[in-house]
């Protein structure tokens, strides 16, 4: 494909934006378009309802923090994933440093520190295990983002905050649309969809066909061709709803999705060009080896990482061993939703739904060229997880001054057979068969949940609701552990199994000011859910000491908690053009699962220094937020988001914190420096904004058109809690042009990332495999204990991408 040069397509762009600035005929349709067909500016915002509790609601009435983003706005901005929704939402960061596998959402600061990510995905309120980053936008009504703790309305995972995808209605947009699009770096992108029914809306279906992706777009030094950063996903969707009487409505969907990833560009900083805390060598050697050090520094970065200008990972012998370098995941959702309306205008709601993914990963994990431990690093892995979930909800007439919703909910989620393995000790052109080791874990989840609301409007601006789920997690991991000790195997079986039970309100009253503003206030209380410390199972260690860790309950830890406190004011000024939504919240996050370590004694009288998660860490988080819309001259719309957060570390307890900045040569845990309250949590921006311009005009000849630009600035995020290295604060700008010659025809010219701001998209701390050290072991270990130099892997954003996109609706 011919590339168009980015500086001319980026300088059209703007031409076209000075040239078009006089013709405005409609604001953007984000705002309401006038009651009948004539021409004429826009004057008012438009008004959305959500269904974040359950029920529809209005946006400005709602009582929460909640953005939402509806589908003409994801069409003009041409939104392509969760990463753009992101950029659009305050105190929500997304990064996929590591490929479209690693989903770590930061909602309010809340970075998981340790376990599962703090935030979860829906669609159409059914809960999404796995990466939601390949999930594309297509066929998508609105998106919405509800922050802080949501576990009253969406139960497990949701301690953050929750982020649902609500669907079209089947049926509900007749037609059929084609879509074609092409860029740089071997874009492109096909959809198909199609629409229909019959004329009373009894009967309705939809039927699409999507694929969008890239070429790779990073060179490899390694291998010698661009293949890192490369995407291809397709998917396929078919929808019915069907009402067979007025009071019975079903909808069915089912979609299959194939995404086939390259490997992610990674590169490390290199122990040997570290800036801070260096390793001190004291001119010995451990066995003649090992260089021996005066304490435990290995060396760190300090300040803000820099941008990789090469890579190299070992994509080759991947294929000559015959496995893919990258990521394959395969996805099955399909749900049933029935709604039966009696006539007092109570609602019996059931949604049912079943999902199946399977996931493959062939990972370079030293994100180097040099094979680390022969290989060892280079691994690849084959998961597979089912789930099914039951819903049923009885909801009242919601329009009585008495309302509510009541229901039981039912989830089951379990691992399935796998398997794995590495490369160690093989070379190019390929000196070994590499073999699969099987797995079939016995890892299942059961979440049975009660909930229920109750909305009082006790006058005509006076509104409370209290909110409540009580909720049985029931967690069950097992195994078999395998070590050697000298001349000696072990094996060691293992079955754990924990219920967690947890009971999570939410209250809130609201006072409605004015018809245009309404005030409110709100407490919330969510979890996250706990685990196990298998390593406590380890083969090889003494059964009197198991025995001590499972009496001192090492084997499991806790669900985390967190309580938010939260002001906010929802308003419309200037007849309705002007928006203005605030708040401002504190979070009280306790019991957070960190790691400590310590001491064990081995079946051969050594000690050994394990790992395990305990509920140590305790966090406090003070934000505000601000989203904001204005229409201010007909076909004009500005938009606002920002956040500002912060979030301090109140107590956590770190081996890690304790080597860095700890007195003497081995600090342990009861070093004052081993806490690191006072620092801030890992991967949180302190400020977030995103800017928005579009207008909407049309040519003498009655040609429509949209221009948009998106400007997004976050702030530098900590790379973990020592708060030493960091990733600088970006801002990157996308600009989007949409001509409409007619209804049917569209035509979209975009650049994303425009000014190229090549600031890291994240980094992660490591090690460097090749480089050994002898440390003082931390009592009441003696001697040494061997280990490696720190390392960090950094990962490259997206250059700038352009492209153009090209529909047909018929």
């Amino acid at each position: 494909m011919k590339n168009v040069k980015p500086d001319l397509l980026c300088s059209s762009i703007a031409l076209a934006l000075m040239l078009s600035a006089g013709h405005a005929i409609a604001a953007e349709t984000t705002a309401v378009e006038p009651a009948d067909d004539a021409a004429g500016p826009v004057t008012s915002l438009e008004s959305i309802e959500v269904t974040a509790r359950g029920v529809a609601e209005p946006l400005q009435q709602m009582p929460l923090p909640i953005s939402a983003i509806s589908e003409q706005t994801i069409d003009k901005k041409g939104l392509v994933d969760v990463r753009d929704i992101a950029a659009l939402s305050p105190s929500f960061s997304f990064k996929s440093g590591y490929g479209r596998g690693f989903d770590r959402p930061v909602i309010r600061g809340m970075s998981n520190i340790q376990g599962e990510a703090n935030a979860s995905f829906f669609i159409d309120g059914i809960y999404v295990e796995g990466d939601i980053s390949s999930y594309g936008l297509d066929n998508i009504q609105r998106v919405e983002v509800v922050r802080g703790p949501q576990s009253a309305a969406y139960g497990r995972r949701t301690f953050s905050g929750a982020v649902d995808f609500i669907t079209r209605r089947p049926g509900s947009a007749p037609g059929t649309k084609l879509t074609l699009g092409a860029g740089n770096y071997g874009q492109e992108r096909l959809g198909l969809f199609h629409s229909g029914g019959n004329e009373d809306g009894t009967f309705g279906y939809d039927v699409s066909l999507n694929k969008r992706g890239n070429d790779g777009v990073f060179y490899n030094q390694a291998s010698g061709k661009k293949d890192l950063g490369g995407t291809e996903t397709i998917s396929g969707m078919v929808a019915v709803a069907w009402s067979p009487t007025e009071k019975l409505d079903l909808t069915a969907r089912v979609m299959q999705q194939k995404s086939r990833d390259e490997h992610f560009a990674i590169a490390t900083i290199g122990s040997g060009n570290l800036n801070c805390y260096l390793p001190q060598e004291t001119g010995d050697s451990y066995f003649g080896l090992y260089p021996v050090l005066a304490n435990r520094h290995r060396g760190y970065w300090c300040g803000d990482v820099k941008a990789p200008t090469e890579y190299g990972i070992n994509t080759e012998e991947f294929e000559a061993a015959g496995y893919f370098a990258g990521r394959k995941t395969d996805f099955l959702r399909t749900s049933l939703r029935a709604e039966y309306f009696f006539d007092n205008n109570w609602t019996l709601t059931s949604t049912t739904a079943y999902n199946d993914s399977t996931t493959y990963a062939g990972t370079d994990q030293d994100y180097s060229s040099i094979r680390g431990y022969g290989g060892a690093f280079e691994t690849f892995t084959q998961s597979g997880v089912k789930n099914w979930s039951q819903d049923l909800r009885l909801s009242t007439d919601q329009s009585l001054p008495v309302s509510g919703l009541a229901g039981l909910y039912y989830y089951n989620q379990q691992a399935q057979p796998g398997w794995g393995g590495d490369l160690t000790g093989f070379y190019l052109p390929g000196t070994r068969s590499v073999q699969q080791v099987p797995t079939d874990p016995d890892d299942e989840t059961t979440n049975k949940a009660v909930y229920a609301m109750v909305n009082w409007n006790i006058t005509d601006k006076w509104t409370t609701s209290i909110e409540a789920r009580y909720a049985w997690d029931e967690i069950s991991k097992g195994g078999t552990d395998l070590r050697v000790l000298g001349a000696n195997t072990y094996t060691q079986a293992w079955a754990l199994n924990e219920t967690f039970t947890s009971f999570t309100p939410r209250w809130t009253l609201s006072y409605q000011a004015a018809d245009n503003v309404n005030v409110y206030g709100l407490i919330s209380k969510g979890t996250k859910p706990g685990g196990f410390n298998s390593d406590v199972y380890r083969a090889d260690f003494q059964e009197a000491e198991r025995d001590r860790l499972i009496a001192a309950g090492l084997s499991s830890f806790e669900e985390e908690e967190a309580t938010n406190y939260e002001l906010g004011i929802k308003s419309d000024w200037l007849d309705g053009t002007l928006r203005l939504n605030a708040n401002v919240y504190l979070i009280d996050w306790t019991n957070q699962q960190l790691t400590e370590t310590g001491p064990v004694l081995r079946k051969n009288g050594s000690l050994f220094s394990t790992s395990y998660t305990t509920n140590v860490g305790e966090s406090e988080i003070k934000g505000f937020e601000l989203e904001s819309q204005w229409v201010f001259a007909p076909g004009w719309l500005a938009s606002l988001a920002y956040s500002y957060t912060d979030a301090e570390i109140k107590s956590f307890i770190s081996q890690d914190q304790a080597d860095l900045f700890g007195t003497g040569p081995a600090p342990t845990l009861a070093d004052a420096a081993a806490n690191a309250a006072g620092y801030k949590l890992p991967r949180v921006p302190k400020h977030k904004a995103t800017l928005g311009l579009m207008y909407d005009g049309a040519f003498a000849n009655g040609w429509e058109y949209t221009l948009n630009t998106d400007v997004a600035y976050e702030g530098r995020r900590y790379v973990q809690v020592d708060n030493l290295a960091s990733v600088g604060a970006a801002t990157r700008t996308n600009l989007r042009f949409t001509l409409r010659p007619s209804d049917a025809w569209q035509v979209s010219a975009y650049v994303n990332n425009a000014f190229n701001d090549r600031t890291p998209e994240e980094a992660q701390r490591t090690i460097d495999p090749e480089a050994y050290v002898a440390v003082p072991a931390v009592p009441p270990l003696s001697g040494l204990a061997v280990t490696n130099l720190r390392d960090f892997g950094i990962t490259p954003s997206m250059p700038r991408m352009y492209g153009v996109e090209v529909s047909y609706k018929f």
